[in-house]
């Protein structure tokens, strides 16, 4: 269908380059003289006129002859059209991932200047919705992300023996890991509040939610660096086999997520406070 297409358009320009034309004008150009020369000219040479023919090539040639290695060359007809089937999708999972990327530094970045010791219960709320779309947005990253890797872009075989490919995933699985801290603390302080056992968060523990929130700015980073790298094939060898880089990336998400899950479930705060009784 495509070499069909190609092939009419390449007969109609051929009609209209050869078909007669009006004959190209020709424009006079009058060398400029000084005013010395003018004065001194016996032989009246300064009324002479160079002339020459400024007619443009024709349109319809230059696509023929443009169209030619494409006429000729099926290879290159393929390759010209070769993304156009997965143009849409291809652009809409980069515009998903991107925004995705945006709503989830928006998220740590409010969660980042917002904690602090002795939060009201309507800032703790404020954190808690915040880690709820951090979630929502990294699960898009997730998504997008398959899809560029497996469906669009380069394909799954070019990143699987891309080494900075495998960085970027051990790099996801380090913020990942890092964010279940956050989320585990988020979570018990709201079952908390809803029982009636709210009580202010003490200096201790706002400090090591801050720390967690610097770490995945510090990962938001450093993602997006790999990536682009990655894309342009820095590092690539197909002699180093994927299972194993994969395998190790898969252990560092596993080992951090085990870390964090289990410091945010036996952390010990030291909750502010208030007295009440003190009286001169």
């Amino acid at each position: 269908m495509r070499k069909s297409i190609i092939l009419s358009i390449f007969i109609f320009a051929a009609a209209s380059a050869w078909s007669p034309q009006p004959k190209p004008s020709r424009i006079s150009f009058q060398t400029p003289q000084s005013q010395h020369e003018k004065s001194f000219d016996p032989a009246r040479l300064s009324n002479v006129k160079s002339t020459r023919d400024l007619a443009a090539p024709r349109p319809e040639a230059v696509f023929l002859a443009s169209a030619l290695p494409i006429i000729f060359t099926p290879e290159a007809a393929s390759a010209a059209t070769a993304f156009t089937g997965n143009a849409v999708p291809s652009a809409l999972a980069a515009y998903g991932h991107y925004t995705a990327m945006l709503g989830v530094l928006g998220c740590i970045m409010a969660e980042r200047l917002t904690i602090r010791p002795n939060m009201t219960p309507e800032e703790e709320d404020f954190i808690a919705g915040a880690d709820i779309g951090l979630g929502v947005f990294g699960a898009l990253i997730a998504y997008t992300g398959y899809l560029r890797t497996v469906e669009y872009e380069k394909g799954f075989d070019f990143y699987s023996h891309e080494p900075l490919f495998w960085l970027k995933v051990a790099f996801v699985g380090v913020f990942g890991a890092a964010s279940f801290f956050n989320t585990i603390i988020i979570i018990q302080r709201s079952i908390a509040k809803r029982n009636g056992n709210f009580s202010p968060m003490g200096e201790k523990l706002s400090k090591r939610m801050i720390q967690i929130c610097n770490a995945e700015l510090v990962a938001i980073a450093t993602i997006p660096l790999t990536a682009t790298f990655m894309a342009r094939g820095v590092g690539y060898s197909a002699d180093i086999p994927w299972q194993g880089e994969a395998a190790l990336a898969a252990l560092v998400f596993g080992g951090l997520s085990f870390k964090y899950v289990k410091e945010a479930i036996t952390f010990e705060d030291n909750p502010i406070t208030l007295d009440s009784s003190s009286s001169d």
